[in-house]
């Protein structure tokens, strides 16, 4: 009876992290099986382990990963305009979306606080978050917002997306519902003192 070997993949680390990502987005990290992900991969249950010793390990890739996704989908929202105003209505609209339709690894990534990676994660986080900090800040030399500590302000906005994407994500607001809240959620920042 011949064997045939399983293992033969081009970028197997990449293959690994995506599927990953699928399973966080579709069933949440507690799910996540480096056994079952070789197996959909198509490689034995150990070839993952060249890359990611443990499930944390594959965890906290994901997570970094997953921040550099919301980052790059900050700085397009920020690049569609000039306009302080309407860069605050579209890096708003980015991270809400990226928060209710990635509710799982969103999860996952802020989950991460210490442990191994957490240097990785924080670095990455930081990066995501780096387009929010530009955008007060041109709004602030464009005298529109009050001149305070641009990461104060990152931080209260950061928590009031949040908090209305986790009441989307717990049903007490219907997604539709979001158009017409956002312009409140984002009085404070828009030039209110």
């Amino acid at each position: 009876m011949t064997s045939a070997r399983r293992y033969h993949h081009g970028n197997l680390r990449q293959a690994v992290l995506d599927e990953a990502a699928t399973v966080v987005r579709d069933r949440g990290a507690a799910e996540l099986s480096l056994r079952e992900i070789a197996a959909t991969v198509g490689v034995t249950h150990a070839a993952p382990r060249r890359h990611f010793p443990g499930r944390q390990d594959l965890l906290d890739a994901v997570a970094v990963e997953g921040f550099a996704r919301l980052g790059t989908r900050l700085r397009d929202a920020l690049d569609t305009s000039s306009d302080y105003r309407a860069q605050l209505r579209s890096v708003a609209e980015a991270h809400l979306d990226f928060m209710i339709s990635e509710a799982n690894l969103v999860e996952l990534m802020f989950a991460h606080k210490h442990g191994p990676a957490g240097a990785a994660v924080g670095k990455a986080a930081a990066s995501a978050f780096a387009p929010i900090l530009v955008m007060f800040r041109r709004g602030q030399a464009d005298g529109v917002v009050a001149v305070r500590d641009p990461e104060r302000l990152g931080l209260v906005f950061l928590a009031t997306l949040q908090g209305l994407a986790g009441l989307v994500g717990c049903g007490v607001i219907r997604p539709g519902q979001l158009d017409d809240l956002i312009p409140d959620a984002l009085a404070p920042f828009s030039g209110g003192r």
